[in-house]
């Protein structure tokens, strides 16, 4: 059966990307045959006067570079604003066909499949759609990554209520971003999310995918990372 992973942050630029590269190169190195997603992007650049969704050509490479961009990225917009007004901006609506077809088709033939979402699990992708729906009609649990500062613990807390209320399996916590100083961020979110907490990374730039693995081998509880994710 294959694994099913999307990874929501807290918030826009918690380090959504950069987790879900470490992760997708950590599972390769385990010999797991891995697809990667990243179904709607705004903020793409032009390249060549073609519009590259940048965070998705990023989850290409890290998973070997096997699948284009189009089976990876089913919307990108040029404008770094929410998903909803990116794609209002060019006449687009996004729909959730799309993306739960990519989805399935990237499920096919692999052990796992790792989605990246855009901002945080509440983000508007259209008037009558919210990122949470894509998610809870997919059949993916979520992995949540926040940052490991002051103020993560209401954030994080509001994301597992919001899955939960939706029915969507929680795989756990990834807390990013780590200080020096100890702020009770794990303990308190485990304690009143009745989540797992997979792990607390130290602040991980945008070094090269097997550093960044190195990284969440070293940091992340990979045995709760494959196992049966909480629905309740």
């Amino acid at each position: 059966m294959t694994i099913k992973l999307f990874v929501t942050g807290t918030d826009t630029g918690v380090g959504k990307t950069v987790v879900t590269r470490a992760l997708i190169t950590a599972f390769l190195k385990r010999g797991l045959k891995v697809n990667a997603a990243k179904p709607v992007e705004s903020g793409a650049e032009r390249v060549d006067g073609r519009l590259v969704p940048l965070d998705a050509l990023a989850l290409v490479r890290a998973s070997g570079g096997q699948a284009g961009l189009k089976n990876v990225c089913a919307y990108s917009f040029p404008d770094p604003v929410s998903p909803h007004l990116a794609a209002a901006n060019v006449n687009t609506t996004i729909q959730a066909e799309p993306i739960l077809s990519l989805l399935n088709q990237q499920a096919k033939g692999v052990d796992l499949v790792i989605a990246e979402g855009a901002g945080g699990l509440l983000v508007p992708l259209s008037p009558k759609l919210l990122m949470a729906d894509i998610v809870a009609q997919s059949g993916f649990s979520l992995i949540i990554v926040a940052p490991n500062v002051l103020g993560t613990i209401n954030a994080t807390l509001l994301t597992i209520e919001a899955a939960r209320q939706r029915g969507i399996p929680l795989n756990g916590v990834i807390l990013n971003r780590t200080p020096e100083t100890e702020l009770d961020n794990a303990q308190a979110i485990a304690r009143h999310g009745q989540c797992p907490i997979l792990g607390e990374l130290p602040t991980a730039t945008q070094d090269d995918d097997q550093s960044l693995a190195r990284l969440a081998e070293e940091w992340l509880d990979w045995d709760r990372l494959l196992t049966n994710p909480q629905t309740g």
